[in-house]
């Protein structure tokens, strides 16, 4: 990948990533609700945007953060499909000690 193409991946990461970011609703949500799972799908793609970003900057980054950014995105994705065998991967991921990483 050029030089000229990372950096313009990047910049689209980086804007939609702002977008994502200004879309945070600011109100309390409440579990069940129609606003509660656009949240999830906000903070799902939120995540997604910083793995997408650490791969394309060029250097892989520390496997710590790899870990964590997964360990929150199969969390989601637990609660989200209980019965779909996301938890068990989200406690294999989890961080030890587990860090400062909020379900949103």
């Amino acid at each position: 990948m050029t030089t000229e193409i990372r950096q313009r991946l990047l910049a689209y990461i980086d804007t939609a990533h702002t977008a994502v970011e200004a879309s945070y609703p600011t109100v309390p949500m409440y579990q069940g609700t129609p606003e509660y799972l656009e949240k999830r799908r906000l903070l799902l793609t939120d995540l997604s945007l910083h793995l997408a970003q650490d791969a394309v900057q060029g250097e892989f980054p520390d496997h710590r953060k790899v870990r964590q950014h997964l360990f929150a995105i199969t969390k989601l994705y637990a609660e989200l499909f209980p019965n779909e065998g996301f938890g068990p991967v989200a406690q294999a991921l989890s961080p030890a000690p587990l860090e400062n990483i909020s379900a949103g």
